[in-house]
């Protein structure tokens, strides 16, 4: 499957399952905003960007930018808080949906701990999914 396939997918469930939650939402026409859907949810709006998160030792794993291709090839662009509210993140694996404000991310990437760290891991850095659950957000 090709990466904007998977991309829709994922975020056609995101929408679903943030419909489920009682959370409006706004899909914007076209394709040049930075955000994929707006949520609206207790008289706040949010523009979400929505990612699909891999699997990696125990984690669901997101990227925290998009990539384009141009003449002179991958262009990789961050997200900032003046174009993006929250991560809504879809793990197939553990199909569950995530929360994350872009003000709890880095750079680069964010990885939502599932299981446990290895013992001699430093747990300071931890970010548990459970405290990202969508049902958690609005439930």
């Amino acid at each position: 499957m090709n990466t904007s396939r998977k991309g829709d997918e994922t975020e056609a469930i995101i929408l679903g399952r943030l419909m489920g939650l009682g959370v409006s939402i706004s899909v914007p026409f076209g394709d040049s905003d930075r955000y994929d859907l707006v949520a609206d949810y207790e008289n706040r709006l949010y523009r979400v960007q929505c990612k699909t998160g891999s699997w990696v030792n125990g984690t669901v794993r997101f990227n925290l930018y998009s990539s384009t291709v141009n003449e002179e090839g991958r262009v990789d662009s961050e997200y900032t808080p003046a174009e993006v509210d929250v991560y809504a993140v879809y793990s197939q694996r553990t199909d569950k949906t995530y929360w994350v404000p872009i003000e709890e991310t880095g750079n680069g990437e964010m990885r939502l701990r599932v299981e446990d760290p290895h013992p001699k891991a430093p747990i300071s850095k931890v970010n548990w999914a459970s405290d990202y659950a969508v049902a958690e957000q609005f439930g």
